[in-house]
């Protein structure tokens, strides 16, 4: 209790971006549940009530707002958590993405230099780690040099620059794997609700790492309390492969069906069909080169760092499977007898 007392009156004022989305909603809840005075960047009006009714302060504006200095200086704020970002696959121009990934993150930093803060919690990705196909990712990988996705790109390039530059607090990096559990329903959580809805749902062989929601949010407090100056953490709750993966779904659910497993190479040959579209319309297609690199390539990702640095207790795959799954029958998602 001591401890934690400590932290409050240490980080008392938190700022916080990107509260609203996958990462940062659940970790809003929980600064808040630990007694931290919380302001969180606002760029919607329809997000106040919401905030209103958890006790947050909402500071309206975005990333690039210059008056956010002047609103945010009187409050003596003593941390940043920056886990704003844009993760797209398969657009005609990915430049609003790269801008906000790499520049509203310079922004926060200096944000951060000019509001005199302690620390700078900030949201990176595992996929900058960029270990070579069936290799072990984690903080030590060495980058293979080349990247899977424009996003995996514009992440890397966010967190050069965010090592690179000139801080005057504590800056630590958290790299979560696939962010995934209840309140996820975008994103790879789709291919977890196709195949639970299907008796025969195409699939490839790979290997799946992911992070519980919850075990995210826990892990970027602790990066707060406990995370190392100019460190970075992995964030990761367990890593199987695909098959694995059905093979309990099939043990503790009352799923019956039997997935088609397609090859990667007639996977690899949907893409350029999408890059075709991708030219011709105003809107990303479903699929297309740069998504089938990624979903081909799979990832393996090791986070016992933030385990035995941080004290991080990652969920048990069956437990993780146990509250999804309940939690998407709940939301009407898939059609499956709750347990």
């Amino acid at each position: 209790m001591e401890f934690f007392r400590k932290i409050n009156e240490k980080f008392e004022k938190i700022f916080i971006t990107g509260s609203t989305g996958v990462v940062g909603k659940p970790l809003l809840k929980k600064l808040v549940n630990k007694g931290h005075k919380v302001y969180a960047l606002n760029r919607s009006k329809n997000n106040s009530r919401y905030f209103e009714e958890l006790g947050v302060t909402s500071i309206h504006g975005d990333l690039f707002d210059d008056s956010l200095h002047e609103k945010l200086s009187k409050l003596n704020i003593n941390a940043i958590f920056h886990v704003a970002g844009v993760n797209k696959m398969c657009v005609k121009n990915p430049a609003d993405m790269f801008k906000a990934n790499i520049e509203g993150t310079k922004y926060m930093l200096s944000l951060g230099n000019s509001l005199k803060i302690k620390k700078f919690v900030y949201t990176s990705s595992a996929v900058t780690l960029g270990e070579r196909h069936g290799l072990i990712g984690s903080e030590v990988s060495e980058h293979r040099g080349w990247f899977l996705s424009k996003y995996e790109e514009s992440k890397y390039l966010a967190e050069k620059e965010a090592f690179e530059y000139k801080k005057d607090f504590e800056f630590v990096s958290i790299n979560p794997s696939s962010v995934q559990g209840p309140g996820r329903v975008s994103g790879t959580a789709k291919l977890l609700i196709s195949t639970l809805n299907k008796k025969y749902p195409p699939l490839i062989k790979n290997n799946i790492s992911i992070i519980d929601i919850d075990d995210c949010a826990e892990g970027h407090y602790l990066g707060l309390t406990k995370g190392r100056d100019n460190e970075r953490y992995v964030l990761n709750s367990f890593h199987l492969q695909s098959a694995d993966l059905i093979s309990e779904l099939k043990s503790i659910t009352d799923w019956k069906g039997s997935p088609i497993y397609v090859p990667k190479s007639i996977v690899k040959l949907i893409g350029p069909v999408g890059d075709l579209i991708k030219i011709f319309s105003n809107k990303p297609p479903f699929i297309c080169s740069e998504s089938v690199r990624v979903l081909t390539n799979g990832h393996i990702y090791d986070g016992s760092k933030a385990s035995k640095e941080l004290g991080l207790e990652y969920i048990k795959i069956g437990d993780f499977i146990t509250k999804t799954v309940n939690w998407l029958i709940e939301e009407g998602q898939i059609s499956l007898n709750r347990w």
